[in-house]
């Protein structure tokens, strides 16, 4: 047993240098986003647009709206976002899935069902999100002259800001991940409140089954994010005394 408890130690260490990871490329996204301007994007939008018997809207040449989309483009340091998106994501999952392998180790030991349905969940939900994140961002990092090219032909219908930029791939992953997260914190809780008399430290394991609760039912916000952060190290703690 002491095998997955170490590597489930390891992964709630993973999870909060992750979260530190996660509030850094926040603030580096912020800082290189302030002067993101969209006006070249819109406008080649709104030139797509044709009205009946009024026909398309007098805007600047084609030439012109190009040329400022192309700066859009050139300016946002889209490759960037991805990049951080995906810096975050992946030790968040990472020490996700090894924490939750600790719990499998709980129900090796104890052959609770309660364990093995918050393991797989762990393990498998937040293994997912090292895919979900990253695919939801691509979508709005991946506009270049020649995709703008390419909307401007064919897709006439569906403005090009509201195809590439406020795609729907962004809205689902970021439902999926907020699913996955908020049920799989609140699980966690429930299943620490339940095995804490089977571990070294129950008195841990109540605090920590409780904040997490608590912090999945908050997590999109600061507080959340404060209480989950505190709940892995409870369980940094527990899985320490456990793994010896």
């Amino acid at each position: 047993m002491a095998n997955e408890y170490k590597i489930a130690f390891y992964g709630a260490i993973i999870t909060l240098l992750s979260f530190i990871l996660i509030g850094i490329a926040l603030a580096v996204m912020g800082f290189i986003t302030r002067d993101y301007n969209l006006m070249g994007l819109a406008l080649a939008s709104l030139e797509q647009i044709d009205i009946p018997i009024i026909g398309p809207l007098p805007l600047l040449p084609y030439e012109a709206v190009l040329l400022m989309a192309i700066a859009d483009v050139s300016t946002s340091n889209a490759s960037q976002i991805l990049g951080l998106g995906i810096l975050g994501a992946l030790p968040f999952a990472v020490g996700g899935v090894m924490t939750g392998y600790g719990f499998y180790g709980f129900y090796k030991q104890e052959q609770s069902t309660l364990c093995l349905i918050t393991s797989l969940l762990m393990m498998v939900g937040f293994g997912a999100l090292t895919v979900i994140i990253p695919l939801g961002l691509i979508p709005t990092t991946i506009i270049s002259p020649w995709t703008f090219l390419i909307y401007h032909y064919f897709a006439v219908v569906i403005p090009l800001t509201q195809t590439t930029i406020m795609g729907m791939g962004l809205g689902v992953a970021v439902g999926l991940t907020a699913l996955i997260i908020i049920v799989g914190y609140i699980l966690l809780g429930v299943t620490m409140i339940v095995i804490r008399d089977k571990t070294s430290k129950p008195d841990y394991m109540l605090a920590a089954g409780i904040l997490s609760i608590l912090g999945g039912l908050l997590f999109f916000g600061i507080i959340g994010i404060a209480l989950v952060f505190i709940t892995y190290i409870l369980l940094a703690l527990v899985f320490k005394e456990l793994r010896k």
